[in-house]
């Protein structure tokens, strides 16, 4: 109990942070969501993403365990093998409750807790950060009662809050703040970590970032290189240099074959292009060309980096003086601002919308860097890197009540400018009819197909994950414990899933249903098959049902 009692003491400010985050998130979403047993309103949702991220994790769910890929999934596109990492349902929650499948609901979803999780600690190790920069002490009330404030700049953050039950594992924003809080926390305590405490920390975020989304290897990467850097500069040896990179690394690495990276079916590893960011973008809204493009750090942020800069020019010497006392540091986040605006940008440089040259790169390199086509997302490294020092600097360079006013007013902008994205999801998630059961196969004859024992698969005809019958027929299948043999995943050879359902319809097998859902009436004199239409929805079998 004394033990207990002491950790809330000592770390009550960030766990404050915490619960701001989560009372966003409850705010935004309601508390529907967090039901593990309703997944209707993921079903609902317009995009198919939030469909393909619950429904690969179920079929995921009813694969059996094939080592040494844990990860490997034989239900979604049967009977080929792909990778649960492939859905985007967040492998490390995945393979977490896969082991518990016995003692979960028939039908369980995570987002939700998940959603909850992301805000809560983001809000929590943002509070950390911004009074580790602000130089702020645990018994200082009122300063901490500002980092708090300013923590709602970054729980606010656009990427977080547009990416949640949109693309639900890249809202893992904290994973990038969890690797500044070692960089600028952990490692610059008095007690200074060993270089094997090191490497069991960078171990655990490429473990990290490899079980929720691969964009952030590069993200949480390039902080470790910073780190590196200002080891690197205070002559602190090659080992505290080296090892922590290989041991992030090889943790990634090992993790991802585990999972079965590297041994799925239809995986195209490269898309062959780079949907790279505006840098001007960070500050101007608009900017990105496309959704994905889009890296906007918020209103509150700009407001906040002016205030830093007004901060610094008002106290300059006392800002010299701090400075050359972090030049390491410092010198260490230019590296990374400069590395993150590289890879962020890809090879055609663009800014305030003009392009202004493309540089040519090797086919080699293009294929590895287009690994993260939408590179445009790395930049979100530079806008909460800059979110947090720019309300730390506030807190240490202006006295602690205007700091707490100013960085109210940042988090009070930062809401403000996401206000239309942010009325959205409230109006959206406290809709009764949001968690209503919506799918479009009503026939009572659907339950009958399922409880006859007939059928164990179904078998789509073509290759269309984006027609309107297409979620609906995958999650009656994933709900009755069926396979199917199409299914959308990143990093998808479309072209040849396509090809090869095509030639599947040369072997017909009486446990599986066929579906045309392209209404293609050749189909019957195509296949011989004896043709039913439920739903208007034409499907075919081997023996009469």
């Amino acid at each position: 109990m004394t033990k207990t009692k002491a950790f809330f003491q000592k770390h009550r400010w960030s766990l404050t942070g915490a619960l701001l985050g989560a009372l966003v998130f409850l705010v935004l979403y309601g508390v529907r969501v967090l039901d593990p047993v309703c997944v209707d309103w993921i079903l609902n949702n317009p995009s198919p993403d939030p469909s393909q991220h619950y429904l690969g994790w179920v079929f995921y769910r009813r694969s059996g365990w094939h080592l040494p890929y844990l990860g490997a999934n034989y239900s979604a596109i049967y009977p080929y093998r792909t990778s649960i990492l492939y859905t985007d349902s967040i492998p490390l929650l995945a393979v977490v409750c896969k082991l518990l499948g016995g003692v979960l609901p028939a039908r369980f979803q995570y987002l939700g807790l998940w959603g909850l999780f992301c805000y809560a600690m983001q809000g929590g190790l943002a509070q950390a950060l911004i009074a580790r920069i602000g130089g702020v002490r645990p018994q200082d009330t009122a300063k901490n009662w500002a980092s708090v404030l300013g923590a709602g700049v970054l729980v606010l953050f656009p990427a977080l809050n547009i990416r949640m039950f949109a693309h639900t594992a890249l809202a893992a924003n904290w994973l990038v703040l969890l690797a500044l809080w070692v960089w600028l926390c952990a490692e610059q305590s008095e007690n200074r970590p060993s270089t094997g405490k090191l490497c069991l920390w960078w171990g655990v975020l490429g473990l990290l970032c490899a079980g929720i989304h691969l964009y952030y290897l590069p993200m949480v990467g390039m902080v470790l290189v910073a780190t590196c850097v200002q080891r690197g500069l205070e002559k602190r040896g090659p080992a505290a240099v080296v090892l922590p990179i290989v041991s992030f690394c090889a943790v990634a690495l090992a993790e991802l074959f585990v999972l079965g990276a590297f041994a799925a079916n239809f995986a195209g590893y490269s898309n062959g292009y780079l949907s790279g960011a505006d840098l001007a973008n960070l500050f101007v809204p608009g900017l990105g060309a496309s959704w994905e493009q889009e890296g906007y750090a918020g209103l509150g942020t700009t407001a906040a980096v002016v205030l830093a800069l007004a901060g610094l020019l008002v106290q300059h010497k006392k800002a010299a003086e701090f400075f050359r006392r972090h030049t390491h540091i410092v010198v260490a986040a230019v590296v990374l601002l400069v590395l993150d605006a590289v890879a962020s940008m890809g090879n055609t440089v663009t800014f305030g919308g003009r392009t202004l040259f493309t540089v040519p790169i090797p086919q080699v390199l293009m294929d590895f860097w287009a690994m993260f086509s939408s590179c445009a997302r790395l930049a979100w490294l530079a806008g909460m890197l800059l979110a947090v020092a720019a309300c730390g600097l506030v807190l240490r360079f202006w006295n602690g009540a205007a700091a707490a006013v100013l960085l109210a007013v940042c988090a009070a902008a930062q809401g403000f400018g996401l206000r239309t994205e942010l009325t959205k999801r409230y109006t959206t998630y406290h809709d009764a009819a949001y968690y209503e059961d919506t799918t479009q196969l009503t026939d009572p004859a659907w339950e009958q197909l399922a409880a006859s024992g007939q059928f164990s698969r179904l078998a789509f005809a073509s290759f269309d994950f984006e027609h309107d019958d297409f979620w609906d027929l995958v999650a009656f299948a994933a709900d009755h414990g069926w396979t199917s043999n199409s299914f959308y995943m990143g990093h998808m050879d479309g072209n040849l899933a396509a090809v090869t359902l095509a030639g599947e319809m040369n072997t017909l097998a009486p446990d599986t249903l066929y579906a045309f859902i392209d209404e293609d009436e050749l189909a019957r004199s195509d296949y011989a098959l004896h043709y039913y239409r439920l739903d208007g929805i034409l499907l075919g079998s081997v023996e009469p049902i």
